[in-house]
Formats: C-alpha cells, sequence, structure tokens
C-alpha cells in the first residue's frame, strides 16, 4: 500500500506507468476479520457455490457440529482453528432470528460454561476443548446475541478468549492456561436491558488491546501479552456511552494508534502510552462495526437512531477531526449508507456494505461516490460482517445462507449457497477454503467446480522442482559414459526421461522465464539476459505463484530465475541467503586478477569485471561450496515443509556446471582426465549466416582465458586447455548429481518420495569444443537440447524413455496437470501427461527454440524449429520479421548438425517446414524495449524521489533505463528511506524481498516522498 505525499498541488510529469500494490498473503487469520481486521484474503481461489445440505457436494470439505452458541468467529493459526462458546447447563439456548423488533433481553440467566475450543484445520477434528468459566451470567445479553459473541485473538505462541463479565482467558496452542483476568462485571445497556458483551480482544507484538465500553464506567484497556499485566488504562467517560465494535491497531508513519468507534465520539489512541491521536463525532448510537484501513484510509461505519454516517479519515489525522478542515483530515464522508451490525469490506476499488434488512451498499472506496445499493433477497438479513475474496463479496445471512456477490461496480449475486443453519458470525478464510460458522456447526468449504481438482489441497501431491545450470545430456541415463551421475541416472529410472526436449532460448534469463510464466518468448518480450520478465510482462503469473492459488506453500534455493533478480512474488517465503563460504580459490587469486586487470586496454569492458580462474579444484566439504550449501538449506526446508498440511513446491537450482567450473578435489578426482573426450578438427558450420554461431564471450570473462579464441579464428585452446576445462565440466556435473542424491535421499527419509513430483531440468545445452565453440547462445541442436525426467506418483510410463518432442514450455501445464489443478488458459505449452501416460504418445509435432542476435548494426531473430527429421531456421530481421536467412540440418542419421542443406534441400521441403513454422511463429516485428521503461522524452528535468519504507520487510528498489534494464539496486530496510536524484520521466521497480509489494514509481515535480507501508 502506498501513499504519495506531494510538497505542493501540481500537475504531476511522470511516465505511462500505473503503480501496483500487493496485500501481504498469509494463511492465519489470527482474530476478527483476520489480518489487520481486512476480512479481505488475496492469491487463492475460493468457493463460488456449494450446498451444506447436499452430502454429495465435494466443496464441502468438512461439517462439524458446535456446541453451544457463540457469534464468536473462527481464528486460525497453522493448522489449527479457535471458537469460543457458550454452553448452558439446560441445554435450551433461545436465539431470535430474522428482523422482528424485539429489543428485549434473552431469557437465559442459568448456569453456563464458556469453553475455548481447538479444531484441526485440515479434518474438522476436535483436538482440546477447555472450560473457561462455569456459573450464572454476570449480566444479560440480547436475544440476537449470545453469552459468547467475542471472536478469540491469537498469535504463533497465545491463545486470547475474552468473554466480558467472565474475564480474560489466555492460553498456549496445546490449551494450557497460561493466566488470567477479571474485569468485574461489564453490563454494556441501553434502555436499562443488558444487551451483552461483544467486543473481541486485539493483539499487536507483547499487547492486548480490549474495548470495555459499559455507560457506567466505559474504558479502553491495554494489558501485556506475556502475562497479562496492565499497561495502561484510558478513561472514555464523556466520550462514549457504549460501543460493541472491535479495536483496530494500525502501525503507521507517527506511531502505533488504536482506533475504536462510538458514539457520541469515535476516538483514536497512542497504543504506547493511551493518549489520545484524534477524534470525530460520531453518527449511529449503537456503534457495532468495526474499523479497518486500507490504502492509507480507516474506514468506520455506525447507524441507529437515525444517522448512519461512513467516514474515510487518513492514518496521518491528528486531533479533533470535526473541528478541522476536512481536506487535511477527513478523506471523504458520506452522512447516510452506513451499516448497522456488519463491518464493511474493501476489495479493489470499492467499498461494501451489508445491513440487516438485507441491502448492500457498493461506494467507491477513493471517493465516497455511491455506486449502487441493491437487495440481496427477501430473506436476508445481515449480521455477520463481509469478507471477500477472489473478487467475490461474502455475505453470511441470520436466513442460512451465504451470498456471493461479484465484485466491481456493478451489481450480481453470483450465488445463494445453503448453510442450514442461521450465520451470525462472520466467516474466516484461510489457504482459499472458507471456514463459515452457524448457530449449531463450523463448516469448511473450498473451490469445487469443473476445472478444479475434487481433492482438497492435502491431498495434492508436493512437488520437487530441480533446475541446473547449463547442463547438456552428459549423463549416464542419457548414454554418456563419461559421466559419473549415479542420483540423476536412479532418478531417471524412475521416472520418464525426455530424449529430445528443448529449452525455448539458450541462454540463462529468457529460458527461465519463459519456463516459469509459460508464455513462449515472443508474447512474453523476453529474449536476452538484461530485461526482467516483471518489466516485459508485470502481471505474469509465474508457475510457483499458480500452485500457490491452490493452497501450494513455494520455497525457493538457488538459480531458478536468472540470478541476482530473483521473482520474489513467486514464493511464499523470502529466499534465504547464503552463510558466509571460504574462497574456492588458493591465496593470491585475487592479486593476480587485479594485475590482469590493470594491464587491459582503458576501454576493456572487463577492466573492472574481470573474473577468478575458470576452474577449481578446491579441497572442501560439498557443504562449504554454493551448491552443497544450498542443498543443506533446501534439505531443511523439505524436512519442514514435508510435516505441514499443506503441499509444497520446493525449488532447488543448481549454478553447477555454469561457469566458472569450481567442485571439491573429489570430483575432479573421480574423473581421468587422460580418458575425458577432447574434440579435435572441429570447424565452423560452412555457409551459414555470420550471426548465427556464438563467438565464445562467455570464457573470455575469466583471467585464465582473456583471449579466448572466437570459433571462426584461426588459433584455437590448446589440447591440454580443453582438457582442463572438459574436466572441469565433468567434474561439476557429478558435484551437483551427489547433491541432488542428498536431496532425494531426504526425500526418501522423510516418507515423502511416494506423493512427491519429482521434475529434473536444465535451462539449455552447452558446447565443450563443438564446431569450436564454448558455451551456449544458439540455435543448434547441442545448445536448444536439455534433460528433462519427470518422477511422480503411479506414471504409468515409470521408468522409461521418450523420444517424443517436449519444450521447457510444455512443463507449466505438465505440472499443473499432474497435480490436479486447474490449467491457465494463457500457458502457450502442452502438457506431458499422455506421454507419462505412454512413452510412446506424441503431443507436439515439433519444438521450437529461438535466439537473439545483434551484429554489425543489425538486429536479427533466428527461429528454430526440431521436428522428428529436421532442424529448420529461419532468420529474421528483429524489428520487421523480412526473412534475412535459413538453415536447414537433417536429423535423420544422427544429432550431429555440420551441413546446411537449406539451398539444396527439395524445395518442396522447404516450403513444407517453412509453412509449418509460421503457424507457430508467423513473420513480425518484435520491439525490444518491455512495457515498464524510463523515458526521456520529458526532457530529464531532475526531480528527488524518496522513497519511504514503512512496511516490516526489506525494500529493493531498482532504476529502469529507457531501454528497460534494472540497474543497481537500493535496499530499503524497515521504517527507512532511500532518496534518489532522479530526472523527469525516470522509473523505479519496487519490489519487497517477501514478495507482498511490487510497484513501480516515477519522480514528480515538485519532489515527492512515497511511503511505502
Amino acid at each position: 500500500m502506498t501513499r504519495i505525499l506531494a510538497r505542493m498541488t501540481t500537475l504531476v510529469l511522470t511516465a505511462f506507468l500505473v503503480s501496483q500494490g500487493f496485500a501481504k498473503e498469509t494463511n492465519d487469520w489470527p482474530g476478527f476479520r483476520g489480518p489487520g481486521g481486512r476480512g479481505i484474503a488475496t492469491e487463492k481461489k475460493t468457493a463460488e457455490s456449494w450446498d451444506v445440505t447436499d452430502p454429495s457436494d465435494a466443496a464441502v470439505v468438512w461439517n462439524v457440529a458446535v456446541p453451544g452458541l457463540g457469534h464468536s468467529s473462527p481464528t486460525i493459526i497453522g493448522n489449527k482453528i479457535f471458537l469460543a462458546t457458550a454452553v448452558p447447563a439446560s441445554g435450551d439456548a433461545p436465539l431470535n432470528v430474522g428482523r422482528n423488533g424485539d429489543i428485549q433481553a434473552a431469557d437465559d440467566n442459568g448456569e453456563q460454561t464458556w469453553w475455548v475450543l481447538c479444531y484441526e484445520k485440515t479434518t474438522g477434528k476436535e483436538l482440546w476443548r477447555k472450560a473457561a468459566h462455569t456459573g450464572s451470567p454476570k449480566a444479560t445479553r440480547h436475544a440476537k446475541a449470545t453469552h459468547a459473541n467475542s471472536t478469540i485473538a491469537a498469535d504463533a505462541d497465545h491463545v486470547v478468549a475474552f468473554f466480558g463479565s467472565e474475564g480474560l482467558y489466555c492460553y498456549d496452542h496445546d490449551g494450557n492456561l497460561l493466566w488470567q483476568r477479571d474485569f468485574g462485571v461489564i453490563d454494556v445497556s441501553k434502555y436499562d436491558i443488558g444487551w451483552g458483551y461483544a467486543s473481541s480482544p486485539a493483539i499487536h507484538g507483547n499487547q492486548i488491546v480490549l474495548v470495555c465500553d459499559a455507560p457506567d464506567d466505559p474504558y479502553v484497556v491495554s494489558l501485556r501479552l506475556s502475562d497479562g499485566e496492565e499497561l495502561w488504562r484510558k478513561s472514555r467517560q464523556g466520550d462514549c456511552e457504549r460501543s460493541w465494535g472491535t479495536a483496530l491497531i494500525h502501525q503507521g508513519d507517527d506511531g502505533t494508534q488504536v482506533v475504536v468507534n462510538g458514539w457520541p465520539w469515535i476516538v483514536s489512541y497512542d497504543l504506547e502510552n493511551g493518549e489520545e491521536v484524534w477524534r470525530i463525532e460520531g453518527g449511529g448510537d449503537n456503534p457495532t462495526p468495526t474499523p479497518f484501513v486500507n490504502e492509507g484510509r480507516i474506514y468506520i461505519t455506525n447507524s441507529h437512531g437515525g444517522p448512519s454516517p461512513i467516514y474515510a479519515i487518513s492514518t496521518s489525522a491528528r486531533g479533533n477531526l470535526s473541528d478541522s478542515d476536512p481536506d487535511h483530515r477527513v478523506v471523504w464522508k458520506v452522512d447516510r449508507g452506513g451499516s448497522y451490525m456488519a463491518t464493511p469490506v474493501v476489495w479493489g476499488d470499492y467499498l461494501y456494505l451489508g445491513n440487516t434488512n438485507g441491502l448492500v451498499r457498493c461506494f467507491d472506496a477513493e471517493t465516497g461516490e455511491k455506486i449502487y445499493e441493491e437487495r440481496l433477497g427477501s430473506g436476508a438479513s445481515i449480521t455477520a460482517s463481509l469478507v471477500a475474496a477472489d473478487d467475490k463479496v461474502y455475505c453470511p445471512s441470520e436466513d442460512g445462507k451465504v451470498y456471493v456477490v461479484q465484485a466491481g461496480p456493478e451489481f450480481k449475486i453470483l450465488a445463494k449457497n445453503e448453510m442450514n443453519h442461521p450465520c451470525f458470525a462472520t466467516p474466516a478464510i484461510s489457504g482459499g477454503v472458507l471456514y463459515v460458522r452457524t448457530t449449531e456447526t463450523l463448516v469448511a468449504i473450498e473451490p469445487n467446480s469443473e476445472t478444479t481438482s475434487e481433492a482438497s489441497s492435502t491431498d495434492r501431491p508436493n512437488v520437487l522442482f530441480i533446475a541446473v545450470d547449463d547442463l547438456r545430456p552428459s549423463m549416464g541415463c542419457y548414454g554418456d559414459l563419461d559421466a559419473i551421475t549415479p542420483h540423476m541416472d536412479a532418478l531417471a529410472a524412475r521416472g520418464v526421461k525426455f530424449n529430445r526436449a528443448y529449452c525455448q532460448v539458450a541462454v540463462c534469463n529468457p529460458s527461465r522465464a519463459s519456463l516459469m510464466t509459460g508464455l513462449c518468448p515472443d508474447n512474453l518480450g523476453v529474449w536476452t539476459l538484461p530485461i526482467h520478465f516483471r518489466e516485459a510482462k508485470p502481471d505474469a503469473v509465474t508457475l510457483p505463484q499458480w500452485f500457490r492459488k491452490f493452497g501450494y506453500t513455494a520455497v525457493s534455493h538457488g538459480k531458478i530465475y536468472h540470478n541476482p533478480t530473483p521473482d520474489p512474488q513467486s514464493w511464499s517465503e523470502p529466499i534465504r541467503d547464503l552463510p558466509s563460504l571460504p574462497s574456492a580459490y588458493p591465496d593470491g587469486t585475487r592479486e593476480t586478477v587485479q594485475a590482469a586487470m590493470k594491464e587491459l586496454p582503458a576501454n576493456d569492458w572487463r577492466k573492472n569485471n574481470l573474473r577468478s580462474p575458470s576452474t577449481a579444484s578446491p579441497d572442501l566439504p560439498d557443504n562449504q561450496l554454493l551448491d552443497g550449501a544450498r542443498t543443506d538449506m533446501a534439505i531443511e526446508d523439505l524436512r519442514r515443509l514435508g510435516k505441514q498440511d499443506e503441499p509444497f513446491f520446493l525449488a532447488m537450482g543448481y549454478i553447477r556446471p555454469h561457469l566458472a567450473w569450481v567442485a571439491p578435489k573429489k570430483y575432479w578426482d573421480m574423473h581421468d582426465p587422460s580418458k575425458l573426450p577432447v574434440l579435435e578438427n572441429q570447424h565452423v558450420i560452412p555457409n551459414t549466416p555470420p550471426y548465427a554461431p556464438t563467438n565464445n564471450s562467455e570464457l573470455s570473462h575469466y583471467v585464465d582465458l582473456i583471449d579466448m579464441p572466437k570459433p571462426w579464428d584461426e588459433s584455437e585452446l590448446s589440447i591440454e586447455q580443453r582438457r582442463q576445462l572438459i574436466h572441469g565440466y565433468y567434474a561439476c556435473v557429478s558435484y551437483v548429481d551427489a547433491q541432488i542424491g542428498r536431496l532425494l535421499d531426504a526425500l526418501e527419509d522423510e516418507g515423502l518420495a511416494d506423493k512427491t513430483i519429482v521434475v529434473l531440468w536444465s535451462d539449455h545445452g552447452w558446447k565443450l569444443g563443438e564446431s569450436r565453440g564454448w558455451g551456449k547462445m544458439t540455435n543448434y541442436e547441442i545448445d536448444a537440447r536439455v534433460p528433462l525426467i519427470i518422477a511422480g506418483p503411479n506414471l504409468p510410463a515409470a521408468g522409461q524413455s521418450t523420444d517424443q518432442l517436449a519444450e521447457l514450455l510444455d512443463l507449466y501445464p505438465t505440472l499443473c496437470e499432474m497435480a490436479g489443478l486447474e490449467t491457465p488458459s494463457f500457458t502457450d505449452g502442452n502438457s506431458l501427461v499422455p506421454i507419462l501416460n505412454d512413452a510412446v504418445a506424441s503431443v507436439r509435432e515439433s519444438a521450437t527454440s529461438q535466439y537473439y542476435r545483434s551484429f554489425n548494426g543489425g538486429q536479427y531473430m533466428g527461429y528454430s524449429m526440431r521436428t522428428d527429421e529436421y532442424r529448420f531456421i529461419e532468420w529474421r530481421d528483429f524489428e520487421t520479421g523480412l526473412v534475412t536467412d535459413r538453415e536447414l540440418y537433417d536429423h535423420r542419421s544422427g544429432d550431429v548438425e555440420s551441413e546446411n542443406i537449406a539451398t539444396t534441400a527439395p524445395k518442396e521441403l522447404v516450403d513444407q517446414l517453412t509453412k509449418q513454422l509460421l503457424q507457430s511463429h508467423p513473420r513480425k516485428g518484435l520491439v525490444m524495449t518491455p512495457a515498464i521503461h524510463s523515458d526521456p522524452s520529458p526532457g530529464r528535468w531532475p526531480a528527488e524521489l524518496q522513497l519511504n519504507n514503512q512496511t516490516e520487510t526489506t525494500l529493493m528498489a531498482f532504476p529502469i533505463t529507457p531501454t528497460g534494464r534494472r540497474g543497481r539496486v537500493t535496499r530499503i530496510e524497515p521504517g527507512k528511506a532511500a532518496t534518489f536524484n532522479a530526472r523527469i520521466g525516470g522509473v523505479y521497480v519496487v519490489e519487497s524481498i517477501d514478495g507482498t509489494v511490487h510497484e513501480v514509481h516515477s519522480p514528480s515535480y515538485p519532489p515527492r516522498q512515497v511511503v511505502i507501508d
């Protein structure tokens, strides 16, 4: 969430961009209306329709009876649900349902037991119940209320239940009582009738805040969570005669405030000491809805006795807002339209309110403009508060239904869902599952449609997603007799090995971006190393993001996206940093590199970027080098995630055998260098365009290969140099294989192998001297072909290999289908599941790779189509799509591409292959600059931009160049700010390390401060 503070009102000059913020996703629902009391859950698909009365309805995961009466809503921490209830000894608890105007207290003054209940979230099984208090009620209750209205508040260690006059109780998660407090009789009355207590406790850090607004002695009090000791108490005498709402605790720029609905005054207090922050005159004289914050605005409403206002108040407000200039303190206010009992909800751009008469009102959340007022139905009566998720607003009703309203400016009822009992409690949402408490039951409801698996997320398989950088099929299972890869070979023996799988682009960034987004490079707009896919397509939904929508926990280690810019939005948890590791190089290496850089010409691009030697064989344990250390961390997470109820998507990306070829000495010792294959008499493929081959520049980054020869040079590496490089490559492959073995052993040891999909892939191939090339970055078989192994539970073709064509692009829909998830419509690949069922089945007639080349002032895109028998390459002008050259290679007798037959092959063959390529990749001009980029056209006027981090996580700010490249990152810690000397038209992308923030900001004049909270 972002607020922009301008120094003066002015026309803001910015690039043509949209700022976008994302609410933090969590499976916990720690108190009334969940995180922040906002009542929303994001990024998860939730149910639209169900029928609890239909025992065959697969959307109803479980349905359990709950004793007694309670309007207490479910509170969820981890796999536990906490509820409060009151059970009369007589067994009879009268409840007035419907709108009949009865204001009398309920005839329910006999002995009661106040219980705290704990259920297992995934099954509904009762785990424990604790009797907090037994006795006759000390105050009466409303005929429509209960003796246990308050919702429990909880954190990772505490469960806090407040029953008003019957006391405050704090338990641990196993039901052990930690402490309790007695506040005496809290008789919230009107017309001399006690209507019962309803405010829920609110937790912030080590503090609990309670609202105790009995007319004779109203007050708000703060206690220490750890032991219940009172920290401060603020009398509300003269400020509030009664209220039933829960306190909002909001941490802002200038401290943390406690906002309490009330009448005649709504008041905000400082959490630290209880001192007043601001106040505003209230409206309705029975204030019940709870305040909440969205986009820097505090929303408050109440209704009764005529007035029914709605307020949107700035979180920076101070003083008496009824006396101050409303333009500075009150964002907007409407005098009529507020709700009586139900707390509203904001979803997207709109505020929704439900009322006891069945009306739903919608307002523009930013301006207060009324959008619509519509009725849910003749029997609807909204007492519980609204919640929202997945573009749906859920309205629980006393008539035993949950009405689902489509979010947006047009009123549409999507469903009227039968619950079989009245709904007075506000639902909770966790992991895409709705938990609805009725007067008699607690029900778990998940999405259920033709495109959604009927199995709950807990029944779905885990995914272990293993990426190996620059790995060509130099593995024993692929027939390489020089490779020592027993663990990858064993995985192939229990999975399906794809002999002809191909990447989309033979270089790291575009290959990985395409696979992870499910989009071919031309649709994604990423073809080169420097462009991050979030600048090309900001709204892309990655593979782990999609799995998270269905309840998966997604965790990443190592290189999954192109380093150094991973994608925090993809993951459920921030990517952990590596521990400090020793140098892999001998003493004096740094000085050698510095001396070599000093000798380079002043304009040499390596002047300050030269790297250490291309190979090293340190005598170190596996986990004292990069991939071994990351494997340790991945195994820790595998064991942790395997114990939770939700399935996991664990990604482990190995950096080797990417250069530099560094592996522990023992892996070098496994291989006799004299027996490794060293290619001789290699040549650049003749009769090919000059921009087709690569120039071997990748190795010239390293101090020992500064003079790395190009493939077409007369000179070439010596036999000894070639042997050393090949030795290093094979040693690194064996090193990575051993780490994969450790990872797979841990999977087996934890009992997870039979319920986990394992996929192993590489982003592209690599040349070890073929055609005098060293590296990747071409359209040829040697670079485009990758190893791909898929293993998993109950694969009919397990243990077999297949010669059917596949693309890395196919992994997105394949894993969705294997996991039983809906496959999104935007994916460009084809599911490989038919091949996993039958190794001779076919899902595509060709596999297409492509490569961008800049050469002698021109830009070219080569499209390389591999069919069963041929590789056909069509080179096109990048900006126009006009054909500039063709290549054709015959694969009927093997995979070595040594002769371009494009000009000698039958015209009919070339025409047929051309037609086939055009069906999937029509000729068109392309644009390299991504959607998000700086625009120098306004004149490059200087303009300072300050980014103020008021979140609880570290922010990363990247300047974006006019070509769309990310510049050097600036990290902004929580509570800190960073000032950039920018220019009008400049663009900055701001991401949080936990993935909850991804925004685009541009400087303006006069300068402005952007507060991200």
